[in-house]
Parts: structure tokens; C-alpha cells; sequence
């Protein structure tokens, strides 16, 4: 069983026109041939990223390059980080590693070591005055690295450059990723699969702890809450009689009331997290009871924070 609970969080874009480009970045050309950029969407952020589900951790985004200039440009877009170290961060914790990719050319246009390195095989964007040329890119985030709920971002700078490093213009990004917090839950130990249920066979019953090892497994993104309600209230029941015998349950220690829908909390702490936690039956009196299978429901659920 799984949930996840949804954090929405905003990057923020600014952009640079030709002339503020210019007065940041001092080495940049003053000349006739002058690049614009609009990117869509204004930041490349990966949305409602979800660490325990099947979808990669990757979008696809454009910039424009328009040449407002007089004369033909001839350039390269390069990626620089705006402040190193590489990597998407929250402010704290350990950097997440991603990958930059120029669709147009199948280039890797990576940041790693502070700026895109130019090869020789990635090929110029040639634009005559007022022309323009929509280049589609793609970031994909390491999954593996991803180990807490949040909003993660890195701000770059972009430049068309020509091949002796000279800047028509530049702009800034934000490249981010917003991870939901999110958890997950499976048993381990005694237990065995009917119809897609677990079914736990507590043996002949007696009085006290019935002597049987389970584990309630939990993956999270950070810290959570269990649900454990019983059909039967905290009674095992033979059949559809009033015959019934009541029991207990302790999930990591903690004794759960099975008279409702009863919360148990996850340990303190934040950051990703892998826990196994022991289930405890506790029985109940069993004497003057009816021979015969005694039953109950129990339903498990786990929202992340």
C-alpha cells in the first residue's frame, strides 16, 4: 500500500537582455552581431517528481536564439554555473547530480566542471539578421541521488559564443527539480499471498505474543505517519458467529489501538530513510472458546510528510 502527499514548490527565472548581458559578462563583444534568448518555460524545473514511482526524472525545454543584430552570427550556446559546486541543491545536504542534453545534435552540454565543453562535434547556429532558431534540450536528474522531499535548483548562465570565445549575448536559467515527499510499505517474514492479500497464520492460538516473525518494511523520503485499522475491531472472529477471540498489535514497538482507524508515527528525523519494523499479535484470553478459525482484516497504510 503507498501514498504520497504532493510539495509544489517555484523557481525563479531572470533574464538578462543583450545590454545588461553585456555589462555582466565584460568580455562580451560589442558588435553588430547581437543574440537574443527566450526560453520556454521561463524556468526548467521537473515537476511533482516522485522517488518511489516508475517516471525518470527528466523534461524537455527549448531556448530561442533570435539575432537582433545587423550581421550574420555564427555561435555555440554554452552552459556556465553561475556559482559552483555542481549539482541541484536545497541549501543543505548532499548536491544531486543531472544531465544537460542538446537534442538538436545529441550533445552533452553538462556544467560539470563549471562550463559546457565544446567538442568538436557540436555544430554552429548560423542566423542572418532578425532570423531565429528554436533548440530543444533536455535535463535528466540521477534518481539515485534523490534522498529528500523539496525543491532543488543550480542557477547557469547561457552564452552564444563563437570559436574564438567571443559572447553576442547571454541569460540566466534556474535548472531545478521539485520532489514530492513520498513513502512506500511491504511486509517481510511469515507470510504468504492469496488474491493479491497477505495472509498471516498465527498458528494454534494462546494466550500472549503468537510466536511469528513479521516485518512491516517502510521506504520514505523523509518522515511519515501509518493508518491500521481492523475489520473486526481488534477481535479475531470464527466466521460470521459472535465467537471471537481479542488481540492486540505493536508495530515497531508501539501498541496500536484496533478499536478505530488508529495512527502510528514514524520515527523522528528528516531525509530518506529504509525501516523494518517488527509486528507483534498479541493474544488475547482464549479460554471457553469454540474450536475452529478465527479471522480478522487488518489494513495498513503509510502517507509520507
Amino acid at each position: 500500500m503507498y501514498r504520497s502527499l504532493g510539495l509544489v514548490g517555484a523557481a525563479l527565472l531572470a533574464s538578462l537582455s543583450s545590454a545588461q548581458a553585456s555589462a555582466a559578462r565584460p568580455g562580451m563583444a560589442e558588435m553588430d552581431c547581437t543574440v537574443r534568448m527566450t526560453a520556454t518555460p521561463t524556468a526548467w524545473t521537473i515537476q511533482g517528481f516522485d522517488p518511489f514511482g516508475d517516471v525518470a526524472p527528466e523534461a524537455t525545454f527549448s531556448i530561442t536564439y533570435v539575432n537582433d543584430g545587423d550581421k550574420d552570427c555564427r555561435f555555440s550556446p554554452a552552459f556556465e554555473l553561475d556559482q559552483p559546486p555542481f549539482g541541484l541543491s536545497s541549501g543543505s545536504g548532499q548536491r544531486i547530480g543531472y544531465v544537460l542534453l542538446d537534442l538538436t545534435d545529441s550533445q552533452d552540454v553538462t556544467p560539470r566542471a563549471g562550463r559546457s565543453v565544446r567538442t568538436t562535434l557540436q555544430r554552429e547556429i548560423v542566423l542572418k539578421a532578425n532570423q531565429s532558431r528554436t533548440i530543444l534540450y533536455k535535463l535528466a536528474v540521477d534518481a539515485d541521488k534523490v534522498r529528500d522531499a523539496g525543491t532543488f535548483s543550480q542557477n547557469v548562465i547561457v552564452e552564444a559564443r563563437d570559436a574564438a570565445f567571443r559572447t553576442y549575448g547571454g541569460t540566466r536559467l534556474t535548472l531545478g527539480i521539485d520532489v514530492l515527499p513520498s513513502a512506500r510499505i511491504g511486509l517481510a517474514g511469515a507470510f504468504t499471498m492469496n488474491d493479491g492479500q497477505a495472509v498471516v497464520e498465527l498458528g494454534e492460538l494462546r494466550q500472549g505474543v503468537a510466536p511469528v516473525p513479521l516485518q512491516l518494511r517502510v521506504s520514505s523520503t523523509g518522515r511519515y505517519d501509518l493508518a491500521v485499522s481492523s475489520a473486526n475491531s481488534g477481535k479475531l472472529r470464527m466466521d460470521s458467529t459472535q465467537w471471537s477471540v481479542p488481540y492486540s498489535l505493536a508495530i515497531g514497538g508501539q501498541s496500536v489501538n484496533l478499536a478505530g482507524t488508529a495512527p502510528v508515527t514514524g520515527p523522528a528525523g528528516h531525509g530518506y530513510r529504509r525501516e523494518s519494523l517488527p509486528i507483534q499479535f498479541i493474544i488475547g484470553d482464549v479460554s471457553n472458546r469454540r474450536a475452529g478459525v478465527y479471522s480478522d482484516i487488518i489494513s495498513i497504510s503509510v502517507s509520507a510528510r
